[in-house]
């Protein structure tokens, strides 16, 4: 509740308009029950009535910052338009506008009868690699251009799931992803090294990077996430990864004219394969 849409509940009028209509009459009573019951969000009684003129305005109005949501300054204007051309003029202005690629601010001065001019929708190539775009959203959440995934997507044109996946991979500890070429590391290998750390536990895929920046050569993405699995494994065995949807198949594969160890049996195969992965978890007998 503290949050929403990246900002403190006293800062997001539209957050605490909503959360404000939602208790009244069960959580309290008025305005000052509902600010001393928020204390320790921030919130005071001044937020409190600012959010509820703001949220009785009309719809019209409102679902122009549907996407980029709304601060307190944008609140603090959008009152004092109201003020001075009343609200007929203001939902008649709200209704000519198309929010499409525009910030609060071009929204609140085309609600003030400035002309502005419509800034470019951002697009990012289906290709695109998922840590130039980890990045990109991460300077938009900087620069206040966005602050939810949704909103991202909204503004962009992005992909919403694509995106997540791009964050949850920027998210992993730099020592795994300077492995890879940002230019060239696709969504489906972004998939797959998410699925490898779900599998194997970031700790064990973390020592395992380690191990290849003190190899450092060439390799492609395939590659990385191969040794990634593999780790220090033996020299006759070639360990690799595969995913399909949820499920991720570990193969691996052995030169029999120099394997040092016989599979007879699954039991044979399953210590080989817990030597391999240095599995911490004791397989079944």
């Amino acid at each position: 509740m503290n949050h929403y849409l990246g900002k403190q509940l006293p800062h997001n009028p539209l957050a605490l308009a909503a959360l404000y209509r939602d208790g009244l009459g069960r959580q309290w009573k008025n305005q000052t029950e509902a600010a001393r019951a928020l204390a320790n969000f921030g919130v005071r009684r001044e937020h409190v009535n600012r959010a509820a003129r703001i949220g009785s305005m009309p719809a019209e109005v409102l679902t122009l910052f549907r996407h980029v949501g709304m601060f307190d300054k944008t609140a603090r204007e959008l009152l004092s338009l109201q003020r001075t051309v009343g609200l007929d003029v203001l939902v008649q202005r709200a209704q000519a506008i198309s929010p499409e690629g525009r910030s609060c601010a071009d929204i609140v001065q085309l609600l003030s009868g400035q002309p502005t001019t419509v800034r470019p929708r951002q697009s990012f190539a289906v290709g695109a690699s998922p840590l130039l775009r980890a990045a990109k959203y991460a300077e938009g959440v900087a620069n206040k251009e966005w602050s939810t995934l949704a909103d991202a997507s909204a503004r962009t044109g992005w992909d919403e799931s694509r995106l997540s996946t791009a964050v949850s991979v920027a998210k992993l500890p730099a020592v795994i992803t300077e492995l890879f070429d940002a230019n060239r590391f696709t969504t489906q290998r972004a998939l797959d090294l998410l699925a490898i750390v779900k599998l194997m536990g970031l700790s064990k895929v973390v020592r395992n990077a380690k191990l290849l920046h003190e190899r450092p050569t060439r390799r492609s993405s395939k590659e990385i996430l191969n040794l990634l699995v593999a780790g220090d494994s033996a020299p006759d065995c070639e360990v690799s990864a595969s995913r399909k949807g949820t499920k991720v198949t570990v193969s691996f594969s052995f030169d029999v004219s120099a394997a040092r160890h016989c599979l007879i049996d699954v039991s044979q195969l399953q210590m080989l394969a817990a030597s391999v992965l240095r599995n911490s978890v004791e397989l079944p007998r």
